[in-house]
């Protein structure tokens, strides 16, 4: 393969985005090629377009740093603006075999980011994002990409960033030296930019500075149990019986129930990920209560269920659901509930796992009439004992 290829195959296979990513896909009446990489997570969009070409040095230095634009990232931004035209015409897109593989969210909520990724400069050209007259694109090289997918990798972080940094960008004028530094700024400023200024100028060693700090290095170290919650996500994708897992409430969505469930699981940024599976583990692994209900900072409600290895699956899984039905009443601004039943623990034994996303907008005064009646048949969450706890992103002991 070309490196370009490889590129792509690495991002559509070896990274975060393996869930949602799909290399050049085709229009599903036209069979058209569109892009290199179409990356989809309702309501997200993203369309990357690739180009590999090798630079040349010229006797005169601009014209060899322009030939070489206008190949490598004029061409890749021409593709990713074709590529939008034409999604904006479908509903869902096919992979090269054909087979149906995204379904594309509805165009009154799809948020389309246009990333355009040129390989080849060796460093000798400077890129930059930028508006190309028919909308912003973010413009990267080979280590960009690779910084952006390792330090912001879950699609809901990667996203953030990208939307963060085009608003940023279009209202300020930015003099940096490349993305490290960029991102350095936007970590720093807790996952946002500064917003009154009109003229800034980055230092080319605020990525170094970011990097070697301590508190930087304990959140590296905190992070790895989020990862656990990863491991759920890709047991829930594609190892467990999908018809244990049941989606309720949401009728515009044509995913089956088992997408729907890893969407909700993978839209949590890297810092929910490290709380949630903590508190996964600290239940799982306690062999203390049956049940935990808790609430991300997403704002979205997680029921966990362990059971005894001899406990009835079918029996579980309705256990879990009304067990979900009370945690949404117990959580009246909440819209999303999943629950997640599993086995007790043991050290070296398998388990399986029953899923479930439960959608509800509104809460009704039959809702909780019907809620309290659950209540009193199962005793399920009657006498909650409610616990609080802090947790710092870049912990400082």
């Amino acid at each position: 393969m070309t490196p370009s290829e490889e590129f792509v195959a690495k991002l559509c296979r070896e990274t975060f985005l393996s869930l949602w990513s799909i290399a050049n896909p085709r229009g599903k009446e036209s069979g058209k090629e569109l892009c290199d990489v179409l990356i989809v997570c309702d309501p997200d969009v993203i369309i990357v377009s690739v180009k590999e070409v090798a630079y040349k040095a010229t006797p005169d230095v601009k014209t060899g740093m322009d030939r070489w634009t206008s190949k490598a990232v004029k061409a890749s931004v021409k593709q990713v603006f074709g590529a939008e035209r034409l999604l904006a015409k479908l509903s869902q897109v096919t992979a090269k075999d054909g087979a149906d593989w995204l379904y594309l969210p509805p165009m009154d909520r799809r948020r389309v980011h246009r990333l355009a990724v040129a390989l080849g400069s060796k460093g000798e050209v400077a890129i930059a994002d930028g508006d190309f007259k028919h909308g912003f694109v973010h413009v990267l090289d080979e280590r960009a990409v690779t910084t952006l997918l390792t330090e912001l990798d879950t699609i809901t972080d990667f996203v953030n960033y990208l939307q963060r940094t085009e608003a940023f960008l279009e209202r300020t004028q930015v003099i940096v030296p490349g993305t490290e530094s960029l991102l350095a700024l936007y970590l720093e400023k807790g996952r946002t930019y500064p917003n009154d200024t009109d003229l800034l100028v980055i230092s080319d060693d605020l990525w170094d500075g970011l990097v070697a700090r301590e508190e930087f290095k304990r959140k590296k170290r905190e992070d790895e149990e989020s990862y656990l919650w990863d491991a759920l996500i890709e047991e829930v994708a594609g190892e467990h019986d999908p018809e244990m897992t049941e989606s309720h409430g949401q009728q515009d969505d044509p995913n089956p129930p088992v997408e729907r469930v890893t969407r909700i699981m993978a839209r949590e940024d890297r810092f929910s990920r490290r709380l949630l599976a903590k508190a996964f583990k600290e239940f799982h692994q306690g062999r203390k209560i049956r049940s935990r209900v808790l609430q991300s900072p997403s704002g979205v409600v997680y029921v966990f269920l362990a059971t005894p290895k001899t406990y009835d699956r079918s029996v579980r899984k309705k256990e879990l659901l009304g067990r979900m039905f009370i945690a949404r009443g117990m959580h009246k601004n909440a819209k999303v509930v999943v629950g997640i039943a599993t086995e007790l623990y043991e050290p070296n034994g398998g388990f399986s796992l029953d899923t479930a996303a439960f959608f509800k907008e509104e809460w009704s005064a039959e809702d909780q009439a019907k809620m309290e009646h659950v209540q009193r048949e199962t005793g399920a969450f009657v006498s909650p004992v409610w616990t609080a706890s802090h947790e710092d992103e870049y912990p400082t002991t």
